[in-house]
């Protein structure tokens, strides 16, 4: 019996000791994929397509997968989570179209800056989408904590590396929402409570780029 014992013994040790092994070749292969991105230009990492290439479903793709927005430059930025949005063509421009209420940290970031960029992750970041339209930057540095990598455009905009999409806009109209301009009453009253001190600014940009993952 000692003598069967023994080898399965062998066999167990060796066998955990593979694995580890294993576990340790994967580990330095990640290692040395983080350090190989670090190196990439953005070209490595992005193509640029025209904004009637998007692929995605709008409605879907802001609704539903939700977007960051981003305004500021490298020194200084802000960015929020945001579900309410179009993607479009207005006045012969291929346009995007965001609100942003006036009490977020991120509406000062717009109101300062002439570009803006919206960046679409894969699902597996809806956490990190969560923390960046729960908390806000004014007093934490939620987009360490929500575990993602600030990288700036070519053309001088903050974006994610981990976004799948980025579109980069220029403003070029933004008015505030009037009460008295909502046909559907009803619809204001179910949006903006009689608790709600302030509605939305709606932008309007020039899609100017699209940047889409390799």
């Amino acid at each position: 019996m000692r003598k069967i014992i023994l080898p399965l013994m062998l066999i167990g040790i060796i066998s955990f000791s593979c694995q580890n092994k294993s576990k340790e070749t994967t580990n330095d292969v990640k290692k040395e994929e983080m350090k190989d991105s670090t190196k990439m230009t953005w070209e490595d990492l992005y193509q640029k397509i025209d904004p009637s290439q998007i692929p995605d479903n709008v409605i879907k793709l802001i609704g539903k997968e939700w977007m960051l927005i981003t305004a500021g430059n490298e020194s200084s930025y802000n960015s929020m989570t945001a579900s309410w949005g179009a993607l479009g063509n207005i006045w012969n421009k291929p346009i995007s179209l965001i609100t942003v209420r006036d009490t977020r940290y991120t509406y000062q970031f717009l109101e300062k800056n002439d570009s803006y960029t919206l960046t679409f992750f894969p699902e597996d970041y809806r956490n990190a989408l969560t923390i960046m339209g729960t908390k806000s930057g004014r007093d934490t540095d939620k987009v360490k904590e929500a575990g993602l990598t600030p990288v700036t455009t070519p053309s001088g905009l903050i974006a994610f590396s981990e976004a799948r999409m980025i579109l980069e806009c220029k403003k070029v109209y933004a008015e505030p929402l009037k009460k008295e301009a909502f046909i559907d009453t009803q619809l204001f009253d179910e949006v903006y409570n009689k608790a709600e001190t302030s509605i939305h600014t709606m932008y309007i940009g020039e899609i100017t780029n699209v940047w889409i993952k390799k």
